[in-house]
């Protein structure tokens, strides 16, 4: 049977004839199997087959069965995602989906994460399609809008979408109006087939990655989307949730066999070059993958279904563990000498240097001594990156990227191997370049300098001995009279060149003189530092203000350069150009260069194991990360395999190196977040109702998520009984026990202040003791119980006592009687005084019980906000799931649940076991991670919507009917408006658009949502009144005299109203340079060395000082009113960083470059980026729609129940701005040829009028300038 099925298989894929049919007897139990695995492999590989014929003709070289495979998909107009390890050809799958929707006469778009990634694939585009049919939008600049193909960044697309409805509004729709058109681009996407979403997996990014997740939940209904993402382990579930919310069939496809360019690891010690694994072809990307593990690669040898089991040929090399091993010998016999001075056997030498003797080492004194030691030996055993590099010279395995997480880094690593190269002396003095010229003409009068051998690059040429070179570079063939055409090429394109050198004196590092020092120190041959030579003189001639520093040629001469944010977009692009074409041999770049740059290596260099977190904490490397920075290494195409090298550190060794690596990539987590332009154009596309707000909102991916998982759980408890809820609380209580233990071991690991560490000490042996927290639990309950028992007894006392009382009071007269009565009431206080020490006795021994202690640690812990008291209280929550009561299940941890939970950790495997005995198919461990899962998973995203629904309408960017006080049935069936303001808020791609337009002026809180923060305002001017006596004379004559001459005045706007109103007349009143350094304080961040907030705010000018106070004004209130209705805390930010204030208002008012460097003190890299966030900031707010201002806007006096939305002369002198801070370096250079009438500012509804304000008396909205 097996051997006709592949035989069959064959067939089918050598495209025989259809009608040759095999017939084959087989068992009936097994034909039917045979002849579906059959139909669906015939059907696959018709299906790639019909792919191969339409699309192979677009691509020069062979497509792979899975690219195949995906074209088949798009072919079928199916929502595709790819996931293949970098460099594999997904962008291939991307380039597919192009050609087929302009075949079919629709156009497509190709989104990338960065825009410089946007102008390279722009450009690579342009080559495939054509200029006219290809077009970019990076959100500062669109070429050729409108084109059959259009290269954005991911950001514009999703903008594009929040407003593409998919469909046009009906002419007789009365709700549509000129506002909500304006967000409804109906027309945009409406023609567009396809979206290809490259970097998909950048969907679990902080921070930026809701919005990929938004560009799938908003997309229209008739776009296919194809979703190129880097191997991920959630990658089903994302395609089926892409499935549920778009409707759209969605196929998985991922490259198979590993990737085309094989990895191989090392790692770099001070002795040498070692293969990290057992096996140097074992490792993620290598030629035998996993071995297995995880299924991924070839089993080295039987492996059980299943089997966790490290691989041998994953373990350490056995070369690095023998280093290691020296290491540690080393260190022992340090530790053994010490030891022997301190017995007094040391040498006299040794008593002269005060060795104390006489005494032994304590155990604590060795544990640091050989920690001490054992550091010494691993920073000793850090290789040195020059000799690094040679040794990656001398086995070939140039160009590198050499990954380090830091700027400073990268640029002292480049330093330090130039000075390496350069030697002691100075190359730059006349006679030391003669010596050096001379020395190599006594030794070969042509000085013949071969080219170095390629072992891979395929457009590299081999060594050819045919070929010499003379002192000049020239290149000729020997023993033959003729020079071929290229040679004579070359000769004329170098003399060319040495006259553009010879202008330099011969101190230039790019004087002629010098080459021949680089050439011989350096990693590049002459003619290749002559290339380069007059690459960068051209590059200074052009470019004067930012040419590169001597410190900096001198890097590209030898071939070495650098690569990161810090450096100006320019500066990058040329280290790109010399690196991918062969004229830079060694990049330091930061992390940001493996996001998909194409810069060609054959090995990565990843210098350090762990990175600084966002929180400032030092952890190991994501898996993910590592391979991304790997995959770098051995492009297809270029080469035959990779090498990805790993340097060992002072705190991480091989070990932690293989862990990364070996470790399972973290799934895709959503990092979905509502913001408010996104509400204003969900319910614009809803055509004023939160229907479709809502529905989008729930369709995020966390939200599907988190359904499947509960509806697993259901259909668990459904199966199995209740069971396995008693199970999974069980479960739960238990692992609230486990991190109980964890919490006390990182308080006794950080010897905490706040804790008794003794006494946590003792409270982990009894919890981890199993037999002790027995004991401990029964004798709590035991305790307990005596407790209650001693407060019923003295409760009954007390009762006996009062009812003694009241007798007594009836029978005062009777006095034999009373007597008796007082001797009883003498006895029961008596009673009453023993009982009362008995219950003091008991309540002292519960506080001394261990479980107190625990208790009163835990709620400690739990107030604190830290991760680990917050993951505590999350645990507790879990714990009491079966409790009803919400005031029990939020309350501090009870002494009583203790023992409950106690015995949860005691039974709990035997429970499960249980379960499990009675249904083997059930596995309890991965149902409670599946509740977990589902229990982490943020359910308010709804209710995060609500809440910007109602601060929006309370800023007078919505009108509603509804009060934003009703209930959320009341506000989902209300029809809203979208104002003016609105409109800008839906136009606006800030973190915080409501905040932008709030500090322009123009929103603030009409419905008076912060009337309680006024009437605190008020009650500290009432304090200050108290002290008006002092002054009651003065008072009165001031009062009688207004008597006189006093008019009624009219009613005056709510405070809200005058604030925003007193902000807008300062923005007036600034020029457009100060304006810019205004904006720039709402988009910028703080960075490291910026002054402080009162020495940045001194700097500024006048008005901007007063704008600046006048915002802080607007800006608590808005913060007032977000915490009222609970806005989610990334989507309330506000910022108002002063720092850059300064350097922005001077760039605008037309300093240069050097002084604004100087000024600000940042990296040019930075300056340029904070200078290109205020120019994108003031575009948006000039791009606004231009909104006449009426005659009751000019009446101070009048009360507006709406807000206005951005005044057109501030939009004006945003405009005005916006065009003075774009200038060059801020305004670079294209990296591509193109015509001067495609490039369009962003200024794209600008005219004649603009700068006129036009004053409607009828409220006509719909004028435009």
């Amino acid at each position: 049977q097996r051997r006709c099925y592949t035989f069959l298989l064959a067939l089918r894929c050598l495209n025989l004839s259809e009608a040759f049919v095999i017939r084959v007897r087989v068992q009936q139990k097994s034909r039917h199997l045979f002849s579906s695995e059959s139909a669906a492999t015939t059907e696959t590989c018709s299906s790639i087959e019909l792919a191969r014929d339409q699309l192979q003709q677009y691509f020069e070289f062979p497509l792979d069965d899975w690219q195949l495979e995906a074209g088949s998909e798009i072919l079928k107009e199916n929502n595709v995602i790819v996931c293949a390890p970098t460099g594999a050809g997904k962008t291939v799958v991307g380039e597919m989906a192009l050609h087929v929707a302009v075949n079919d006469g629709y156009h497509a778009i190709y989104t990338t994460p960065l825009k410089a990634l946007s102008n390279q694939k722009f450009t690579e585009l342009r080559e495939i399609f054509g200029k006219p049919n290809v077009g970019l939008a990076t959100g500062d600049m669109s070429i050729n809008r409108g084109a059959n193909v259009t290269v954005m960044t991911t950001e514009v697309y999703r903008n594009i979408a929040w407003r593409s409805s998919g469909s046009s509004p009906e002419p007789h729709d009365k709700f549509i109006e000129t506002r909500e058109e304006r967000l409804l681009d109906q027309n945009q996407l409406q023609n567009n087939k396809v979206v290809v979403l490259d970097e998909f997996h950048y969907m679990g990014q902080p921070g930026r990655g809701g919005v990929w997740e938004e560009c799938v939940i908003t997309s229209p209904s008739h776009t296919q989307i194809v979703g190129l993402s880097a191997t991920l382990p959630n990658a089903l579930q994302l395609a089926s949730w892409m499935e549920g919310i778009t409707g759209r069939k969605t196929v998985l496809v991922e490259a198979k066999g590993g990737r085309p360019v094989p990895l191989r690891y090392m790692f770099a010690i001070r002795e040498g070059l070692y293969p990290l694994f057992r096996d140097g072809d074992a490792g993620p990307g290598a030629p035998h993958g996993l071995l297995g593990l995880r299924g991924d690669g070839i089993p080295s040898g039987a492996r059980r279904k299943g089997s966790t089991k490290i691989p041998r040929g994953l373990r350490i090399n056995p070369a690095l563990i023998a280093a290691a091993d020296r290491r540690m010998q080393r260190v022992n016999r340090a530790i053994d000498r010490q030891k022997a001075r301190m017995l007094g056997r040391g040498t006299e030498s040794e008593w002269d240097l005060g060795i104390r003797r006489g005494g032994r080492m304590s155990a604590r004194d060795e544990r640091r001594e050989r920690e001490r030691l054992l550091r010494s030996e691993m920073r000793k055993a850090v290789p040195s990156l020059p000799v690094l590099l040679k040794r990656l010279e001398q086995k070939d395995l140039l160009p590198a990227i050499f990954f380090i997480f830091s700027r400073a880094g990268c640029d002292e690593a480049a330093e330090t191997v130039c000075q390496f190269m350069k030697g002691p002396r100075d190359i730059f003095k006349s006679d030391v370049v003669d010596d050096i010229i001379d020395e190599a003409d006594e030794n070969d009068g042509n000085r013949v300098r071969k080219k170095r051998k390629s072992r891979q690059r395929g457009r590299r040429q081999s060594e050819n001995k045919n070929i010499l070179q003379d002192e000049d570079g020239r290149s000729f063939r020997r023993g033959r009279d003729i020079v071929s055409d290229d040679v004579l090429a070359s000769v004329f394109e170098q003399e060319i060149t040495k006259r553009g050198a010879d202008s330099y004196k011969s101190g230039s590092p790019l004087s002629s003189e010098n080459w021949h020092f680089y050439a011989n120190a350096g990693l590049l041959c002459y003619s290749e530092v002559e290339e380069v030579a007059a690459r960068v003189a051209n590059f200074n001639e052009k470019n004067e203000e930012i040419a590169f520093s001597e410190d900096e040629v001198e890097h590209f001469l030898f071939g070495v350069g650098v690569h990161h944010a810090g450096m100006l977009a320019a500066h990058k692009a040329f280290v790109e150009t010399l690196y991918r074409a062969e004229l830079m041999k060694a990049v330091f770049a930061t992390e940001t260069l493996a996001a998909g740059i194409n810069m060609p290596a054959r090995t990565t260099v990843i210098c350090s194991l762990a990175k600084r977190g966002n929180s400032g904490s030092i952890n190991l490397l994501e898996t993910s990360n590592m391979l991304q920075m790997a995959g770098r290494a051995g492009r297809r195409g270029m080469d035959t395999d990779g090498t990805c090298v790993l340097v060992a550190t002072r705190f991480e060794g091989q070990e932690d190196a293989a862990a990364i690596l070996i470790d399972e990539i973290k799934p895709i987590v959503s990092q979905f977040t509502p913001s408010y332009s996104l509400a204003t154009n969900l319910i614009a596309r809803g055509r004023g109702k939160l229907d479709i707000a809502r529905e989008l909102v729930q369709k995020s991916f966390s939200s599907w998520e988190k359904r499947q998982l509960q509806d697993s759980i259901a259909s668990a408890i459904d199966e199995h009984g209740h069971n396995v809820s008693e199970v999974l609380e069980t479960l739960a209580q238990e692992r609230f026990m486990t991190l109980v233990i964890e919490s006390i071991r990182d308080q006794i690991k950080s010897r905490s202040a706040s804790f008794d560490i003794s006494k946590l000490e003792s409270l982990v042996d009894i919890l981890e003791d199993r037999e002790a927290l027995k004991q401990t639990s029964k004798s709590y309950l035991a305790a307990s119980k005596i407790l209650k028992l001693e407060l019923t007894t003295m409760d009954y006392l007390e009762r006996e006592k009062q009812e003694m009382a009241s007798a007594a009071s009836i029978d005062e007269d009777d006095e034999l009687l009373g007597e008796f009565l007082k001797e009883d009431q003498n006895e029961i206080n008596k009673q009453i005084e023993i009982q009362r020490k008995r219950v003091k006795k008991t309540e002292k021994e519960l506080r001394r019980h261990p479980f107190t202690a625990l208790v009163s640690f835990v709620n400690k812990l739990m107030a604190d906000a830290s991760p680990e008291g917050m993951a505590l209280l999350d645990a507790l929550k879990r714990a009491r799931a079966s409790d009803e009561d919400d005031e029990i299940v939020d309350g501090p941890l009870q002494p009583e649940e203790l023992p409950t939970f106690a015995k949860s950790a005691i039974v709990e495997k035997r429970k499960t076991r249980k379960l499990q005995s009675g249904d083997p198919d059930l596995d309890s461990d991965a149902l409670l991670e599946q509740v977990d899962k589902a229990d982490s998973f943020r359910e308010d995203s709804w209710q995060d919507m609500l809440a910007l629904t109602k601060t929006l309408v309370a800023y007078g960017c919505l009108s509603t009917d509804a009060s934003i006080d009703d209930d959320e049935a009341a506000l989902v069936q209300a029809t809203y408006r979208i104002t003016q303001a609105g409109v800008n808020i839906g136009m606006l791609g800030f973190e915080n658009s409501l905040w932008g337009l709030v500090a322009m002026g123009g929103a603030w809180d009409v419905v008076g949502t912060s009337s309680s923060l006024d009437e605190f305002k008020a009650a500290l001017d009432d304090f200050g009144d108290d002290y008006d006596f002092l002054f009651d004379d003065e008072k009165k004559m001031e009062e009688d005299e207004s008597m006189e001459t006093q008019v009624e005045d009219p009613p005056s706007p709510p405070k809200p109203q005058e604030e925003a109103e007193m902000l807008l007349n300062q923005l007036l009143n600034v020029t457009p340079s100060e304006l810019a350094g205004y904006v720039s304080c709402l988009v910028s961040e703080d960075y490291r060395g910026s002054p402080s907030i009162v020495e940045s705010f001194q700097r500024l000018q006048p008005r901007q000082q007063r704008v600046i106070q006048s915002s802080l004004l607007v800006l608590e209130r808005l913060m007032e009113v977000q915490k009222q209705f609970s806005v989610d805390e990334a989507s309330r930010r506000c910022n108002l960083e002063l720092s850059n204030c300064e350097v922005v208002t001077e760039w605008a008012a037309g300093c240069t470059w050097g002084e604004a460097l100087q000024m600000s003190g940042a990296a040019p890299g930075d300056l340029v980026r904070t200078l290109g966030r205020a120019l994108d900031a003031l575009r948006q707010l000039g791009n606004l729609p231009f909104s006449p201002v009426r005659a009751t806007d000019l009446d101070e006096s009048t009360i507006k129940t709406v807000s206005p939305g951005i005044h057109p002369e501030v939009r004006r002198l945003c405009r005005d701005a916006a065009r003075a801070i774009n200038r060059y370096p801020v305004k670079d250079p294209l990296p591509f040829d193109t015509d001067d009438d495609e490039v369009e500012e962003e200024f794209d509804d600008a005219e004649s009028g603009d700068d006129e304000d036009i004053v409607s008396d009828n409220g006509d909205t719909d004028s435009e300038d």
